[in-house]
């Protein structure tokens, strides 16, 4: 456990193999091999974590799930553990919640200047409405929420929260943890949320029909609401609510901004030297050697501080849509998500997370490889040079 959180590992696996048992970590959202052990611990393994998840540990054919929570002498971890059954045993994988309430300021985030101050001035501050936070597990939607209620928490401002689990404790907001266990479950607490008199309301994540209507309902009758969802980019985010059978008509008036994110691995400061890219590199992300002049790509050969892998640490990679008239009447003919996109990007100045993560690789942030890796790629991305004034002004 303590290899893991030194690695700031955000899971651990448990793997059984044919003739041993293997555990890898993912940290900066990759896997890397940790070690193999012989497969005769695994059963006595096995049944400890079952116990510490309160689990049953006679049922080895079903899969399951639980938590507990780990103290060391650095802080707190809360761990969400899954048993999957697999033809060599139970394969464990815990997911580390590291509890240590470090919030990051919205401007720490990693938006570009002109990103940041429109879903400020757009989207956060505005008084009511839904503001949507997508993007797969793993990259970073929880952290920008915190950021998000942190900027606007104040003592004239009533923030109440639905979560699974509490990640980060904030000062003069109420959170509630949701424990399906004793009938706590979503469903139950967004009934009665919106009787707590709040101005800002949080949803943990949107997560079916329900949730998604208390949502437009909710700013509907005048109150902010934060929330993530599972989508590839922004537009998917509208998409999704339409396939969930939200009227079109209220997405278009509730929903007032979507932001999609990744999380991309940031090229080691300590081993990081200039490269050219391939032409085959170029081609893949849609791009020509005119369409990048003046980038300044950079690469880890891998060295001790990274553990040879060439990276340390992650960067943000966002899109930002902005909901405008044209975008709205787009939502409401129930248009493609293509065509959604081509008006955003006329008329709302939408970057797509494909360019955003060309500008930061040019600026020697994060490498082509974890592009290609990372990010979508629907349309060919613009120039560099007009990217970087309707990013960076």
């Amino acid at each position: 456990m303590m290899a893991a959180i030194e690695r700031d590992a955000s899971d651990i696996h448990i793997e059984p193999l044919k003739e041993n048992m293997r555990v890898r970590f993912r940290t900066d959202g990759v896997l890397i091999h940790f070690q193999e052990f012989q497969k005769d611990i695994l059963p006595a393994l096995t049944n400890r974590i079952k116990v510490l998840c309160d689990v049953d540990i006679t049922e080895k054919r079903r899969h399951q799930g639980g938590r507990f929570y780990y103290d060391y002498a650095g802080g707190h971890v809360d761990l969400r553990v899954s048993f999957f059954v697999t033809v060599y045993g139970e394969k464990i994988v815990l997911r580390l919640l590291n509890r240590k309430g470090v919030l990051i300021n919205i401007e720490d985030v990693g938006l570009s200047k002109r990103m940041e101050d429109r879903f400020k001035e757009d989207a956060l501050y505005m008084p009511s409405g839904v503001i949507l936070i997508t993007g797969p597990t793993g990259s970073g939607k929880t952290t920008t929420v915190y950021s998000c209620i942190n900027h606007i928490n104040d003592p004239g401002t009533s923030i109440i929260t639905a979560e699974e689990p509490v990640e980060y404790i904030i000062d003069g907001i109420a959170q509630c943890s949701i424990n399906p266990r004793i009938n706590l479950t979503f469903k139950e607490t967004l009934r009665h949320i919106v009787r707590q008199d709040p101005d800002v309301i949080v949803i943990g994540e949107i997560r079916d029909n329900f949730s998604a209507e208390i949502a437009v309902q909710a700013a509907l009758t005048g109150h902010k609401v934060l929330t993530t969802f599972h989508t590839e980019d922004s537009i998917g985010g509208l998409v999704r609510l339409l396939n969930m059978n939200v009227e079109a008509f209220l997405i278009s008036s509730t929903v007032v901004s979507v932001m999609a994110q990744r999380l991309l691995r940031k090229v080691c400061p300590a081993c990081a030297a200039p490269y050219k890219p391939s032409p085959t590199d170029l081609k893949r992300i849609g791009c020509t050697p005119r369409d990048i002049r003046g980038a300044t790509f950079r690469k880890g050969h891998g060295c001790s501080q990274c553990q040879y892998t060439g990276y340390s640490g992650r960067v943000g990679v966002f899109e930002l849509l902005i909901l405008d008239e044209h975008v709205r009447n787009a939502v409401i003919d129930q248009k493609t998500s293509q065509e959604i996109r081509l008006i955003s990007i006329e008329t709302t100045g939408l970057v797509t997370l494909l360019e955003d993560g060309i500008v930061k690789a040019a600026a020697g942030l994060t490498t082509i490889d974890e592009i290609i890796r990372n990010l979508p790629r629907l349309q060919k991305p613009r120039e560099l040079g007009e990217l970087r004034r309707l990013l960076e002004g």
